[in-house]
């Protein structure tokens, strides 16, 4: 038997954040959801920014 194939989107925001954040304390930066403006709150060196997205991209890009 195949393993069964589940494609799925999640367009859930603060576990998102929770994943940048999980990178962007590499960087001494913070990223945190804000329930009330249903927004991603980045703090930090703003250069960190593009290195936070890509690594945590790299989670789900993973073959391995």
């Amino acid at each position: 038997m195949e393993p069964l194939k589940v494609n799925q989107t999640v367009n859930n925001k603060e576990i998102l954040s929770k994943l940048l954040n999980s990178v962007a304390v590499k960087c001494d930066c913070r990223v945190k959801y804000n329930l009330e403006n249903d927004a991603i709150v980045f703090s930090g060196d703003e250069i960190y920014k593009r290195h936070i997205v890509e690594e945590t991209v790299r989670f789900f890009n993973h073959d391995g």
